[in-house]
């Protein structure tokens, strides 16, 4: 296990990319890692689970497909997947190794054709066109760079496959967004004092909500990167899932 001391930077400066993000997402996750899967559970009411099992079934997964758990975490969605793709191959990947040493205790018995990786979402260590699907859960919001990690998102997917990116929404209504931010951080900082004994470990939820750029830039970030986009919206705003088909 890793030894979290002192955050690299502030938040804001990591959100502003002042300062190194990825170095600051790697803190924090190293920091939550044994309390991550709680946190999730208490913060949306359990609600996590219909979500992300509401993103397994859009990403239509065959028995035989190989697919890529992008930004994996403590693998709740690699194994949601591995039970539809019980013939194929299911690969979860995090830059973080703490996260990941949550993921493997989960493993069902008999169940041998998933693995795990530790890699940057921009810079993949996977053959070219070599998964049919590549999913992607709350993860976004900490990547650095957005652009890098569709293109290569867009290199390791067969033609049609398809990526499935799941992610707080950020709604239309600029003074909804406003209360269900501000929501988020008086919840969410209250959640990092009661589990962490500081209440700035769950601000990054609400903070980089506010400095994420929302669903309908991803899918033009989609379309840009070769993707044909179809644009799923769910929960009232809250849930955003994204699909990208490549072209065949």
């Amino acid at each position: 296990m890793t030894t979290v001391g002192s955050p690299p930077s502030t938040l804001r400066e990591a959100l502003r990319h002042d300062t190194d993000k990825q170095a600051w997402v790697n803190w924090l996750f190293s920091r939550v890692a044994p309390r991550y899967d709680l946190g999730n559970d208490i913060m949306s009411a359990g609600w996590h689970s219909k979500w992300k099992d509401r993103l397994v079934d859009l990403a239509d997964i065959r028995p035989d497909h190989r697919v890529l758990d992008l930004a994996c975490g403590t693998g709740d969605v690699t194994w949601r997947v591995a039970k539809r793709a019980h013939r194929g191959e299911v690969i979860g990947s995090d830059i973080n190794p703490d996260m990941m040493r949550h993921a493997e205790p989960k493993r069902p018995p008999g169940v041998d054709n998933v693995s795990f990786v530790q890699a940057d979402a921009g810079d993949l260590p996977f053959a070219d066109a070599s998964f049919d699907r590549v999913t992607c859960v709350y993860a976004g919001r900490g990547f650095p760079d957005w652009p890098a990690v569709v293109g290569e998102v867009h290199r390791v997917l067969k033609p049609s496959g398809q990526f499935w990116n799941l992610d707080f929404a950020r709604p239309p209504n600029r003074v909804w967004d406003s209360v269900y931010r501000r929501w988020m951080t008086v919840s969410g900082a209250a959640l990092g004092a009661a589990l962490h004994g500081d209440p700035v470990t769950y601000m990054y939820i609400p903070a980089s909500m506010k400095a994420y750029k929302g669903q309908r830039w991803l899918d033009n970030e989609l379309a840009n990167a070769g993707f044909e986009t179809n644009l799923y919206e769910t929960m009232a705003c809250l849930m955003a899932f994204n699909q990208g088909i490549k072209a065949p």
